[in-house]
Formats: C-alpha cells, structure tokens, sequence
C-alpha cells in the first residue's frame, strides 16, 4: 500500500533523514519531503500497520495526519487583517501620540556574540533529535569497551565547535572577498540578512519559507557513515563532532553561516560561529536527562523563542546592509520618515589652506556636532575625536565616497573632495548613528537646507546591536 501523509513538527531536512532512518527497514518505501511537509510511504499492512507507523514518527517528536490539500482559510484572513491593522495602530503611536523614548542600553560590541550564545543555548534543543543519535552512537560503543567518562563528551563537544568556528571564518572569508567595495558589502549583508529572516520564518513554521534551505541528505548519510566506521574511544567522538558542523548542516545552524558570511572577515566569522556553538553545547551534552523532563510541545515553544533571536540577528544584518548600500529604507531613516527628526547641531567647516576643516566628537552618545556645510570642490579633512569607543560607533560610512572607516580611540582624520552640491549622509555600520554633509557652492545653507538635511538626533544606539561585533 502506498499513501501520502502529511507531517508536522519538522525544523529542517535532518529531521526528514531522521523519519526516513527510523521507518527504512520496516517499510517497503519512504521519501519525507521537509519543503511540502509530506511523507510518502509504501508499506505492507502485514508486515507493519499505518497505526504502528504512526506511533513510530510519533516517538520521535512528529505528528504523522492523512494528506489534504489545505486553502486559505477565514481565520488566516483575520489573523493578516488584524496585523495590517496593528501595523497601522503602530505607526499611529509613534506619529501621532508623544510617547517616551524607548533606549536600550549600548552594552558594547559583544552584544551580537551573546545573542548568539543565547540562540545556540535555544537551538540546542533542536540538536539533541538531530545530533542525538551520534552522541549516543559513539557513546553506545564506548560504554561496550568500559569508556564511560565524560572526557569523550569534551572531546566530541571541542571538535563540534571548532568545525562551527572554521567554517563560520570561511564564510566571513568568502563575504570579504565579494565585498571588496562598499557597495558590495552592503549587498552580501542584506542577503545574508533576508535569507536569516526567512530561516527565521521557517522556523515559525511557516511553509512557504521551509523551500529556502540546502541541506542535501547525502551529506547527512555520509556523515552517518564515516562515523559509523571511526575507531578509537575519543577519534570517534572527534571526527563526530567535526561532522556534525561540516555535514550536518540544520536550518539553524545554515542561518549563522550566512550571518557570518555578513560579518566580513575570517575572525570575525570564526568567534561568531564558536559562540553559537559553545551556545549548543549544554543542552546537548546533557540531553539525556532533559530530554526526559521536557515535553515536545515545550520543546517546540523554546525553538520559537531561537527564531525571534535569529530574526533580531537577521533584521540587524539587512538594516546593516541597507545602511551600506546608501537605501533610505533602513531603521533610521524610516524612523525619521515616521516620527519626524531633530537637529542636534550644525557646524560649518573652517577653510584652513587649501582644505577646509571640520571637526566632530563621537561618543556613546553618537557625533557631536551631526551635521556639518561644506564648499564643493575644496578637499575635506574631517577630524574625527573618538572619546567613547562601543560597538555602536566603532565604524563610519560615507557611501557616495566609498570610505568605510574602522575608527580607534582618539583623533581619526579622513579625507575628501566634495564634487557635488547637495546632502550626503554619513552613518555609523550598523545605520543607528547619523549625520551630513550639506554640500553648496558657497559654503553656506539657509535654515530651509539645513533642516531638511537634518539626520535624526546622534544620540546612542537605540537598538544596542553591537554592530561589529
């Protein structure tokens, strides 16, 4: 008999290989297909019963439901129409009603690293149905030869993160390679970001977004595999761990790479992945006795809470993006459109020679002076006095000159020709810290210019993203 079921509770295509190990040798054929959320079996009923099947897939965490073709019911209506209309309820508040301002504090550029920590502690749920059978596997053959401590689990642990960490650095290689220009840079982050946002979807559950992930079965079975045939009390746990980040590939774990590809750099790359696993690593090393204590459902919830945290990830990452580019569709700059902006203060340059000078204070408050008229074709030196250095601010981008500044503490000087009347806008990395340039053919603006040039107060990061970090 061969029958389509549908499947739920899946969160990437290792939990298909999972489903497909476990029922392969009972049933004549079974193709799990985590994109349409769909098992396709063909069994023998007097060999194994659909209700047998069933709880099977049941005992792994899956609900398995007859196949049918599902429309956009009334509820998924109201649930869209009532988010437009919050949506709408948001934007009101914020224009309309003066309400406080809502700052998070800047805890510095380790802010994206705990984040990370955090997602890799949520996540490690989901690795113990992933990765919990190689843990047991290896653990099964130790115990056999009188191996049982907890020097195996170390080592299995230290080599799953390095892998993380190594490939988490290629990745991050591989970004800054492309983006060797601003603007490129700009494009890897935001794709890095949107595909983080739709993992993030994915894991919310929603299916349409379950089709945006590789992670080929092949690799899974090879990693089985390999592993299956290392020998040794502690090589077995080492080469498992190192498969498990190279082959093993989860959504999750597909959205931290491209997080890392965002970063830009090998380091960078690398100490963002190995927090991310280090994050894995307590949950899944004692997922025995969890596992007994923690039901699928809340299992379930804490993964939701993992793709809020790869959502913010992704969202910080396309803002970083777009603030690189030079869009005007970044948080600032919607926030501006939104509530309006403030002038924090406007300085015009000194023309010393044949430069003109102008000089601005960064802080964790953000730039002092943030905006700034300038005489086109008369080179600038811009002085830049860093008295705080945060994650915030570390950074200064001058799209439309493709100056891409890593500032040090103390007095930072950059140099260009303004060619061009007009405003530009200069941002820190992440697009939370804002000021101009107003360029004119005299040096001077009228109050008009200088107010529709004004950027959004320079105040701190009101996101506390630790950019850069």
């Amino acid at each position: 008999m061969k029958k389509t079921f549908s499947l739920k509770g899946m969160h990437c295509n290792s939990c298909s290989n999972l489903i497909e190990n476990k029922l392969q040798d009972k049933v004549n054929n079974i193709e799990v297909s985590y994109s349409k959320e769909t098992a396709e079996i063909d069994f023998d009923e007097t060999t194994i019963s659909e209700t047998e099947i069933k709880e099977q897939i049941k005992k792994l965490g899956y609900e398995l439901k007859e196949h049918t073709k599902k429309k956009f019911s009334t509820k998924n209506y109201i649930i869209t129409g009532a988010a437009i209309i919050g949506l709408l309820a948001l934007i009101f508040l914020f224009k309309y009603l003066s309400l406080p301002s809502l700052q998070i504090p800047d805890i510095g550029k380790n802010t994206s690293l705990v984040l990370l920590f955090l997602a890799g502690i949520l996540t490690g749920f989901h690795c113990i149905s992933m990765c919990g059978g190689f843990v047991l596997s290896y653990m099964t053959k130790n115990a056999i030869k009188g191996h049982n401590g907890f020097k195996q689990h170390l080592i299995y642990g230290g080599a799953k993160v390095f892998s993380y960490a190594f490939i988490g650095g290629i990745f991050g290689f591989i970004g800054g390679i492309i983006a060797f220009s601003i603007q490129l840079r700009g494009i890897v982050a935001i794709l890095a970001g949107v595909f983080m946002i739709f993992y993030a979807l994915n894991m919310f559950g929603i299916k349409f977004f379950k089709r945006f992930q590789f992670n080929p079965k092949f690799l899974t079975k090879a990693s089985s595999n390999i592993s299956s045939k290392t020998k040794g009390p502690y090589l077995t746990p080492f080469i498992t761990g190192l498969l498990n980040g190279l082959f093993i590939a989860c959504g999750p774990l597909q959205a931290m790479y491209l997080y890392a590809t965002g970063t830009g750099g090998f380091i960078l790359g690398a100490i963002s992945l190995a927090a991310f696993g280090l994050g894995t690593l307590p949950i899944m090393l004692g997922f025995g006795s969890l596992a007994s204590v923690i039901s699928h459902k809340t299992t379930k919830r804490i993964l939701t809470v993992s793709a809020v945290i790869v959502l913010i990830l992704g969202l910080v990452m396309l803002n970083r993006g777009l603030s690189l580019v030079g869009s005007d569709w970044n948080f600032s700059t919607i926030k501006e459109k939104v509530i309006g902006t403030d002038i924090d203060s406007t300085s015009s340059a000194n023309i010393i020679g044949d430069y003109q000078e102008v000089n601005m204070e960064v802080s964790a408050s953000g730039y002092s002076p943030n905006s700034f008229v300038l005489k086109k074709d008369i080179p600038v030196k811009w002085n830049i006095d860093v008295t705080q250095l945060t994650g915030c601010n570390e950074e200064i981008v001058l799209n439309e000159y493709d100056i891409y500044q890593q500032l040090e503490g103390g007095l930072n000087v950059i140099e260009f020709t303004p060619t061009e009347t007009g405003t530009i806008t200069f941002t820190c990395g992440m697009g939370m810290l804002r000021g101009s340039f107003i360029v004119t053919e005299s040096g001077t603006a009228t109050d008009s210019q200088i107010k529709s040039a004004a950027p959004s107060s320079g105040g701190s990061c009101g996101m506390g993203c630790g950019c850069g970090g």
